[in-house]
């Protein structure tokens, strides 16, 4: 499904006004060396983007975002965004339009409608380029996940009740959203399961699945192709989700958020099948006295395809610690993800069970430029590969220096 017309005109408009817009950048250029067997993007099963026959020197990627405001209280945000793996097509990452009136007393409000990443990770920079860790490379299991296969196509309300104005030390704010679209999520979990990786879906992206006997021509679900296009709209049901979050300053926040796409698992379309996927998401922040910070996410869900032919249960969480170090920041990241079958084709296996080690560090080389590393370990035991020739069990490392360039 297409973004309405009325937001790509606006943001068509607010392109054409170079006055009114700020236009800013990323360009990633790193270096790999990884062990990995085949990587996902070459429809393996592996959990890294890179394996042992990616290249050593490549674009991680890059990315334009334009922001323009067309009123006092309406503003537009284009970002595109392209990579030498997706074989340098441009694609459109984000694209939305924000309405965010003066507040009148203590509560601050905010209506998004377009094409846009729904308030989910403790990782990732907001008011940045690119949508990108902070702290790290390599994104957890679960943002991971949420990079590929999730995006909001429709319109969010949120809502901040600011404590300065009653006087209370914290913050609390609420979010809806409805959207169309997603009816593919969870397809990559039950055939290629979690994966840890700095891979972002564009909106017309097409992902390749592993050539696993279920969906060939003569396997039990002839009507499902290899190709996902993760944002399609296959059943013409809304999907929403629902969150809230609090906030002591900066030194404490919290957030949950329940998800559901509410997805008919009996609908197919265009030979890609609808799913019907729902997780509760729960995260924190903590900033200790110091220059310390714990960030940590969990989530819990489930997902369903056909009359019972695709059904699990997916569990993920991360505890990431940083501290500045030296000239920058330290990182350590730990993750454990997992997911359980419970459907009716055993020679379908889909489970699998891991955890991942991250350890990096951000060195700031000037105030546009910087250089991080990350060292990358993620063992995982997935049953599935043995079907396309791979060992069941995998360990697999990296070693990923990162040149970035913001403008």
């Amino acid at each position: 499904m297409k973004l309405p017309s009325p937001i790509l005109l606006a943001l068509a408009v607010a392109a054409g006004s170079a006055h009114a817009a700020e236009w800013r950048g990323l360009l990633d250029v790193r270096a790999v060396d990884a062990d990995a067997g085949r990587s996902f993007l070459d429809s393996g099963l592996a959990k890294t983007r890179y394996d042992e026959n990616s290249p050593r020197l490549s674009i991680g990627q890059a990315v334009l975002r334009g922001d323009a405001d067309l009123s006092d209280s309406i503003s537009g945000t284009l970002e595109l965004s392209a990579d030498q793996q997706h074989r340098g097509v441009v694609d459109v990452r984000e694209a939305f339009l924000s309405w965010s009136p003066v507040p009148d007393g203590a509560w601050k409000t905010r209506v998004r409608a377009g094409f846009f990443f729904a308030p989910t990770s403790v990782e990732i920079d907001y008011d940045s380029v690119g949508w990108v860790p902070r702290h790290t490379i390599s994104s957890s299991a679960i943002n991971s996940w949420i990079g590929e296969e999730l995006r909001t196509n429709g319109v969010e309300w949120s809502a901040r009740r600011l404590g300065r104005y009653s006087g209370a030390p914290y913050d609390v704010g609420v979010l809806a959203a409805a959207y169309t679209g997603n009816d593919p999520t969870g397809t990559l979990l039950a055939w290629r399961g979690w994966s840890i990786s700095d891979r972002i879906a564009g909106r017309f992206d097409t992902l390749k699945l592993a050539d696993l006997p279920v969906y060939r021509s003569g396997g039990a679900i002839p009507r499902q192709w290899r190709d996902i296009h993760p944002f399609r709209e296959v059943d013409g049901k809304l999907g929403y989700y629902l969150g809230a979050n609090l906030n002591f300053g900066s030194r404490l926040e919290l957030a949950a958020l329940r998800y559901d796409n509410r997805g008919d698992p009996l609908e197919v379309k265009d030979w890609q099948y609808s799913w019907r996927t729902r997780f509760d998401h729960v995260s924190a922040v903590w900033r200790p006295q110091g220059q310390w910070e714990l960030a940590m996410q969990a989530m819990r869900g489930d997902t369903l395809m056909g009359l019972d032919a695709v059904s699990l249960d997916f569990s993920s969480w991360f505890a990431l610690v940083s501290r500045p170090l030296g000239p920058g920041t330290a990182a350590l990241r730990y993750d454990r993800f997992r997911t359980r079958e419970h459907d009716a084709l055993p020679s379908d296996p889909n489970n699998e069970t891991g955890y991942g080690v991250a350890l990096a560090y951000d060195w700031p080389l000037a105030d546009s430029l910087s250089l991080m590393t990350e060292a990358l370990l993620v063992r995982s035991d997935r049953s599935a590969r043995i079907l396309i020739g791979e060992p069941q069990l995998q360990k697999e490392r990296s070693l990923t220096v990162s040149l970035r360039w913001r403008f």
